[in-house]
């Protein structure tokens, strides 16, 4: 058994010439965070399922119903596809997953692609708040500078970005600068602004920004009360950082 994309009250036809936006839970789950924002935000339809060998052996609700673990969803007036990858498949099946989505994105005839990671924020060294890259088919441009030269991309984003280049199918991988450690909803904002700016969409930040704040709020109170703690002498066993 493959992967397999099950569409479900869809005429494919209705899809041609969409944009396809996919990320996946690594640095910052920004890829994540930034899709499930898009997917709630535009109000977008449940289309179909993606079916791996070893699917995920989870469920649970989340804002629009009952939530499975690769789903897609379609904005019909904005003509965009978005894959929200609740998890991360399977490493082995990594190469089939990527693979066998962008096969289908072309037999159904979409004309561009968009992926969203992160980069380490430890390792950024000027004020550009995300880096980027296209393989050669894209035409897309965006106002901050191109990934460093050999700096390695890994996982299911480098193979997504690998196998569009392989198939001649236009990509652009957006990548913010992003906590490591942590939830990064800042840095998921900063992958949507970009999108919309590539296809003059309006979807609202504001939340994620929010959202951002009261973790960096959170983490300051758990050092505060962790400095406390310390200079107390007192056992520090029930903070979890």
């Amino acid at each position: 058994m493959k992967t397999k994309i099950l569409l479900k009250k869809v005429d494919p036809r209705t899809l041609r010439e969409s944009v396809f936006i996919t990320g996946f839970r690594t640095i910052g789950e920004v890829g994540y965070l930034a899709t499930r924002h898009l997917v709630l935000k535009l109000g977008m339809k449940r289309i179909g399922y993606i079916i791996t060998p070893r699917y995920k052996d989870v469920a649970f609700l989340d804002d629009y119903g009952v939530a499975t673990p690769f789903e897609l969803f379609f904005d019909e007036q904005n003509k965009i596809i978005v894959q929200l990858n609740h998890f991360l498949p399977s490493q082995r099946e990594w190469s089939d997953f990527t693979r066998s989505t962008i096969k289908w994105l072309k037999e159904i005839g979409v004309k561009d692609s968009i992926v969203i990671g992160g980069l380490d924020k430890r390792y950024k060294t000027g004020q550009d708040t995300f880096r980027w890259l296209k393989t050669s088919s894209s035409k897309n441009q965006l106002d901050s500078p191109l990934i460093e030269k050999q700096l390695l991309m890994v996982g299911p984003l480098a193979l997504f970005t690998a196998y569009s280049e392989v198939e001649d199918f236009p990509t652009t991988v957006i990548l913010p600068y992003a906590e490591r450690d942590i939830t990064d909803p800042a840095a998921a904002a900063v992958a949507i602004e970009a999108i919309n700016s590539l296809y003059g969409l309006h979807v609202e930040v504001d939340e994620l920004y929010e959202e951002a704040k009261r973790i960096e709020e959170d983490i300051k109170k758990q050092l505060e009360a962790f400095q406390r703690e310390s200079g107390r002498g007192k056992s520090t066993d029930r903070l979890y950082m």
